[in-house]
């Protein structure tokens, strides 16, 4: 593969990696703290990009104020799906499956009142609205503007969420529930107060995730849905539980979907309409062989620095 072309291959492996890393951590923490492997968190990411739309279409509009609407109305979206079903079907101690089963539904309803929306404004397929500049042209190699929102964006709410978590009494409250959630309730944490500040923070990083993968790429009602297989397995190769190891899923699940198989492309001519099936190999291998994923490895280089 010529350098020129693997070089193109790894930005975009970085790019597309960051916005996963941004996705996937909000399934993490849902898993975690709430134990819910939440199928509507694809919608969440849709709507924060719709909103961000709507917002980019008022006129030359800054883009932290058009993250900063899609952080919103994603952290909202998340509320009120919890609100109005995962908090009741809870209180009557509903099974696992009926909880999955449940975000399914959650889902569909939201993608069809974004299908609506997108019908009668006509705003599907639609591009967000920022200006567009080449900042660095090296043969192959275009970087635009939109890369340099994209990528520090991603790598700095990833960074914030990991301090929270780690450095704030929210995040240790959050992460006291996430691991004995009974034990949690006897010493006193507010568990509903912290569900709900959890809710907000999932949906409003996957808004967010959602502006920035539409300053890229087209909005449209199933532009979240097309992604969360990725997602999920950017989430699954962290365990499930383990932020560090879903930041690193990410990253191999971008390079597995851009370089390695543009390698496989143009060496073998494997056909690139293979890409989709990728984010499935890697969760059925991850589960058949090493359903911790990450988890380990993270847990043994935190122990080899101390």
């Amino acid at each position: 593969m010529p350098p020129a072309l693997l070089t193109t291959s790894l930005v975009n492996t970085v790019q597309i990696g960051s916005l996963y890393a941004l996705m996937a951590l909000g399934i993490t923490l849902t898993f975690s703290v709430m134990k819910l492997p939440n199928f509507a968190h694809a919608e969440y990411v849709t709507v924060g990009a719709f909103a961000a739309l709507i917002v980019s279409m008022a006129g030359e509009v800054n883009p932290l104020v058009i993250m900063l609407a899609a952080f919103v109305v994603g952290a909202l979206a998340a509320l009120a799906s919890h609100v109005a079903v995962f908090k009741p079907l809870e209180g009557r101690e509903v099974s696992f499956y009926t909880l999955i089963l449940s975000s399914f539904a959650v889902g569909l309803i939201l993608r069809y009142i974004l299908f609506m929306i997108a019908d009668y404004f006509n705003l599907f397929d639609t591009r967000i609205r920022i200006p567009l500049q080449i900042m660095l042209r090296e043969g192959y190699l275009i970087l635009t503007n939109i890369f340099f929102w994209v990528v520090p964006s991603s790598i700095l709410l990833v960074i914030a969420l990991t301090l929270l978590l780690n450095r704030t009494p929210l995040g240790r409250e959050m992460r006291a529930l996430a691991n004995n959630p009974g034990l949690a309730r006897v010493i006193g944490i507010p568990v509903e107060r912290v569900k709900n500040y959890s809710w907000l923070l999932v949906g409003g990083l996957a808004g967010v995730a959602g502006a920035l993968w539409g300053l890229q790429t087209a909005v449209s009602p199933l532009m979240g849905w097309v992604a969360i297989i990725s997602v999920f397995a950017a989430a699954i190769l962290g365990g499930l539980s383990s932020f560090a190891g879903t930041i690193l899923g990410a990253y191999v699940v971008a390079f597995s979907e851009n370089t390695v198989m543009l390698f496989l492309n143009y060496n073998f001519g494997l056909d690139l309409a293979y890409k989709p099936a990728i984010p499935f190999v890697i969760i059925i291998a991850v589960l058949l062989i090493r359903p911790q994923g990450f988890t380990e490895l993270i847990k043994r280089a935190g122990d080899l620095q101390r």
